[in-house]
């Protein structure tokens, strides 16, 4: 058995496993790397997969691509491996090895695994016609499918089911959302928020069925209905559940490494395990903000975080104190979200809610917990700074001044 001796070891072909690539770049210009992907392709953006990759048929995946088509090939002392799925990590002699028997040696490794879509454990899941949104081959085969597709469920008000809503609209289609919560985006945003965003994909042609449960997926040879918990049923031909994401954690547990919802690391992005790092959406971390762990989800913290852990696994030993932002684009607004927002006591209204735009201020235990912006990209700076700050209330009153502002009580809290 041949060993494959690297500087720097990365598994996962992700956002954040590239990102790390940069970060190391950044401390050490001749240090050998390998960047290991269970994909056939190189690193690629999964944002656009439910919007515009979505929408447009004619797109050529390498649009997606973080690094310019062949960048990794031209690099000195850069290999990228696509297909190769690790399958264990032995943080003791600092390999890893893939299920094809080949093993990568490296003197610092990351794990950067990030997710999976979680299933939905009910009869007829997986039944043709049935499909969930991680990889750029989901994303096609939905498009695809959609092209022929008449009736379309979307399982989840979440990201995915929302962002699919408003492109599958776009496509001509109308799609109906089901959810068990009762509102939608429910542990993203204040309910005020998700009240409005409601209201605004209903007038534009989106149903929504809250408060039930999907108990099964029904059909002959593919999916012909969906049906629910208290016994209705949907007659559709196309679904998509998007109910969140399952951190690839194993090769960490397996291997001895803290693990709870994620891999758990320090402020210095490393594990458990001396010389192994992890970043992504597999990292459980402490939340520079509150203190707590955490697991992120998301494009910005997987982008900044990889590339921190890039430079420490280098030798630069810095934290990650990144206040990270999520961001979406829904017909015509552009929504980004700082903080912790969707159990807010109370929220406080700069502007007016589908008059333009307006920035929502959410004060969770009478300080500021998180911000939502619609349509206000230039005020992501100044809450950035607001977050990390977490002025109470009523410091908060007094910057935003009288106009303007409207605070009200946020009912639908938790």
């Amino acid at each position: 058995m041949s060993i494959h001796e690297f500087d720097y070891v990365i598994v996962g072909g992700g956002l954040a496993g590239s990102a790390a690539v940069d970060g190391i770049r950044e401390m050490d210009e001749d240090g050998t790397i390998a960047l290991l992907t269970e994909e056939e392709t190189p690193p690629y953006h999964r944002p656009p997969l439910s919007k515009e990759y979505m929408q447009t048929t004619e797109a050529p995946r390498d649009l997606l691509y973080v690094k310019p088509s062949g960048w990794f090939e031209d690099q000195a002392g850069i290999e990228l491996v696509t297909g190769a799925r690790v399958e264990r990590l032995d943080p003791t002699r600092l390999v890893v090895a893939t299920e094809d028997g080949e093993v990568y040696s490296g003197r610092r490794i990351l794990v950067s695994t990030g997710g999976r879509a979680r299933a939905l454990p009910v009869e007829g899941f997986g039944l043709p016609g049935t499909y969930t949104l991680r990889t750029a081959e989901d994303a096609e085969a939905i498009r695809e499918a959609a092209t022929g597709a008449h009736r379309v469920a979307l399982v989840g008000a979440g990201f995915i089911g929302m962002e699919l809503a408003a492109t599958l609209r776009k496509l001509d289609l109308d799609p109906i959302v089901v959810d068990l919560e009762e509102r939608v985006w429910g542990s993203v945003f204040p309910a005020p928020v998700s009240s409005f965003l409601q209201h605004y994909f209903e007038g534009r042609g989106v149903r929504f069925l809250l408060g039930s449960a999907v108990a099964a997926f029904d059909g002959a040879k593919r999916v012909e209905r969906v049906v629910l918990a208290d016994g209705d049923e949907l007659v559709a031909d196309l679904v998509v559940v998007g109910v969140g994401l399952q951190p690839n954690d194993q090769i960490a547990r397996e291997g001895g490494l803290a693990v709870t919802d994620g891999v758990v690391v320090d402020s210095y992005c490393e594990t458990t395990a001396g010389h192994i790092y992890s970043a992504g959406d597999v990292t459980c971390y402490p939340d520079p903000v509150f203190g707590d762990l955490v697991r992120t989800e998301h494009w910005d913290h997987a982008r900044a975080q990889g590339r921190i852990a890039g430079r420490n696994m280098a030798g630069a030993r810095e934290p990650y104190e990144h206040v990270p932002y999520f961001f979406t684009h829904v017909f015509d607004l552009s929504i980004n979200v700082f903080g912790r927002t969707g159990g807010a006591d109370r929220t406080i209204v700069s502007g007016e809610l589908g008059s333009g735009r307006s920035v929502v201020y959410c004060v969770t235990e009478g300080r500021l917990s998180g911000a939502v912006l619609i349509n206000a990209n230039d005020a992501m700076d100044e809450c950035r700074e607001l977050i990390r700050e977490r002025p109470t209330m009523d410091e908060l009153l007094d910057r935003l001044g009288p106009e303007g502002s409207a605070e009200m009580v946020n009912t639908g809290a938790g």
